[in-house]
């Protein structure tokens, strides 16, 4: 059963918020991460020492408090995530490996990375609405969040090599979901933004040479892939909502 939450237990306007030098702070480290995968991207040893490098110094200048938590979310959901779609030959990557691994295993660092901007993302300005953000552990939106979730990994395992049809696929599959449950305001800002700069820096590794999809199609990108994107922020928001509330401080 789900489980209702007061929104009176936490603080008036409680709750952690990215300043807009937080946010900015997390967009140079992925810029220099992409720096570091365009010129050395296929020298595994050498990409594996700048990333550890670069996550110590992230957290000894940008850490907040909790930071950590979604840095072992992404090393578990985006690097496990990787793992599986390599295995079932959804993508693969171009660069060897040192450990017994399909992928480098400096990407299940980056992988914590991303999900700290995530977090950064979905606390910010426009991208926050009201806090906590939601009535019940889980309700109706998250519900369909996870079904559709294990409808698109079914869905692509099954079909990675196939054109246009997990295309179709993903694309009416989100459409149901978005009509079922429709985004509040600061959600669809939040899928507009992704929609963009996800793309953007997924066409950038893609074309520096870390990995290949079977069927790109856009700068060698899936269509499927622009879909998911959309619908991952939000979905991920939901669930980052729920880990800020355990995090913030409730009134005595």
């Amino acid at each position: 059963m789900s489980k209702s939450i007061s929104s009176g237990n936490l603080k008036t306007g409680s709750g952690y918020r990215a300043s807009g030098k937080d946010l900015i702070g997390e967009i140079i480290v992925l810029i220099i991460a992409a720096g570091l995968i365009f010129f050395f991207g296929q020298k595994t040893r050498i990409m594996s020492i700048s990333i550890v490098l670069i996550i110590l110094a992230r957290f000894l200048i940008l850490n907040r408090k909790g930071d950590w938590i979604f840095f072992l979310l992404g090393l578990f959901l985006g690097g496990g995530n990787d793992l599986i779609s390599m295995y079932k030959g959804v993508y693969y990557y171009l660069p060897g490996t040192f450990l017994s691994l399909p992928i480098p295993a400096w990407m299940l660092l980056f992988w914590g990375e991303i999900f700290i901007f995530f977090r950064k993302l979905c606390r910010f300005g426009p991208f926050i609405g009201e806090l906590p953000g939601f009535r019940r552990l889980i309700d109706l939106p998250l519900a369909l969040d996870f079904l559709v979730a294990i409808i698109y990994r079914m869905v692509i395992y099954r079909l990675a090599s196939r054109s246009w049809l997990p295309d179709a696929i993903f694309a009416g599959i989100l459409i149901i979901r978005l009509l079922l449950a429709p985004p509040k305001t600061n959600e669809r800002k939040l899928m507009l933004t992704i929609l963009i700069l996800g793309p953007l820096y997924e066409i950038f590794l893609i074309r520096s040479g870390l990995y290949v999809y079977q069927t790109g199609v856009v700068f060698g990108m899936p269509l499927w892939l622009i879909v998911y994107w959309v619908f991952i922020i939000r979905f991920l928001k939901a669930v980052f909502d729920r880990v800020e509330f355990y995090l913030t401080p409730r009134r005595g």
